[in-house]
């Protein structure tokens, strides 16, 4: 495992207690302060050279992109871009399990709360595929926008938010009935989509704006555009909805946005609190951060650091990084399971990359 100090982008400052939350992820990242990790970048391109990754792999093949982690824990699921497939990893046993066709070149994935069904972005078909994670088939295919690159779900209200890239527009998708309903433009290149646990807006990151558009779930249009780094990637959204991290790739840093703290109440409340929202913090991470997740109690955000090879993690009370460590050749996303587990696809390795905190503790 390789760690990188913090030191390379920001000033210098007292050491602070750690927070006991944070104390299982410290103990992970800490051990290999003594490996090295040299990195010469380019412009966005970055040859590394570093020591084998020490943590544990699933060798997966055919350039991994999208992760996602079905609500119980129990699978993994990858959107192979190079094999056309969805691979299935078993998280118990680190192994896969199953591999589904789908469409030409998979991107984004995500799955619904109840684990029934995973829905896969197809980058160079415009389409999204709908598997039966149960029957480990696809049961529909629906077209949407122009290369579709990752999409969202929100079950309550029946919808799920694709980004097509090239279109500038998010595909509105009623998972009830498997059917496309709504189209909304957004900014230039939208890539990383996340909704508020409210179900009230969906923020979608504009690569080639440098913005958020923020969309009224229930009537699809732009509520408002947020602008923060250069060419920002993903974004997640905590689990109490109040803060949303964004991924800005030509920055090298994480901006935090403070969101509503309620909507729904009234059309005046809720636009007064949107105008609002805005970027309050940015956060230094590593060279051309892009993947982004935060976990289940809201405590830690994990950001993949494309030119490093590396996943920071970010203490989200402080606002400071914890490490980073190397997980892998041209990392791409990462996403967390209920134990905080974090699962990293490394396109140039062609493997998983799994950190497991808890393992720490003894």
């Amino acid at each position: 495992m390789t760690i990188r100090s913090t030191a390379k982008h920001r000033l210098s400052r007292p050491v602070s207690p750690v927070p006991v939350g944070s104390r299982r992820w410290v103990a992970a990242l800490v051990p290999v302060l003594a490996v090295v990790t040299a990195a010469t970048v380019v412009g966005a391109v970055s040859t590394a050279v570093a020591a084998d990754n020490p943590n544990p792999t699933v060798v997966v093949g055919g350039d991994p992109q999208g992760v996602a982690v079905d609500p119980d824990g129990k699978h993994a699921y990858v959107a192979s871009y190079a094999d056309n497939a969805l691979l299935v990893l078993d998280t118990a046993s680190r192994r896969v399990v199953g591999s589904i066709h789908v469409g030409a070149n998979p991107r984004g994935v995500a799955v619904d709360p109840d684990s029934r069904h995973a829905f896969v972005t197809n980058y160079s078909e415009n389409s999204v595929s709908v598997v039966d994670t149960g029957a480990g088939k696809v049961i529909d295919t629906i077209a949407v926008g122009v290369n579709p690159t990752a999409v969202a779900v929100f079950p309550r209200d029946h919808y799920a938010f694709v980004t097509d890239f090239y279109g500038n527009t998010i595909s509105v998708i009623n998972i009830a009935t498997l059917k496309l309903v709504g189209t909304v433009p957004v900014g230039i290149h939208p890539d990383g989509v996340a909704i508020d646990p409210k179900g009230q807006f969906a923020y979608v990151t504009n690569s080639g704006s440098n913005s958020v558009s923020v969309i009224d779930i229930h009537t699809q249009k732009l509520a408002r555009t947020i602008l923060v780094g250069r060419a920002p990637q993903k974004i997640a959204i905590d689990k109490d909805g109040k803060h949303a991290y964004v991924t800005n790739f030509g920055d090298n840093n994480v901006s935090v946005i403070n969101l509503p703290n309620e909507v729904g109440v009234d059309l005046l409340t809720t636009l007064s609190q949107l105008n609002g929202t805005k970027v309050n913090n940015t956060i230094a991470v590593g060279i051309n951060p892009r993947g982004l997740a935060v976990d289940s109690d809201s405590h830690h955000a994990f950001v993949v650091n494309v030119a490093e090879g590396t996943m920071t993690v970010i203490d989200t009370a402080k606002g400071t990084v914890l490490g980073s460590s190397f997980v892998g050749y041209d990392p791409d996303e990462v996403a967390v399971a209920p134990n905080s587990t974090a699962y990293v696809t490394s396109r140039g390795d062609g493997t998983v990359t799994v950190i497991e905190p808890t393992a720490s503790r003894a």
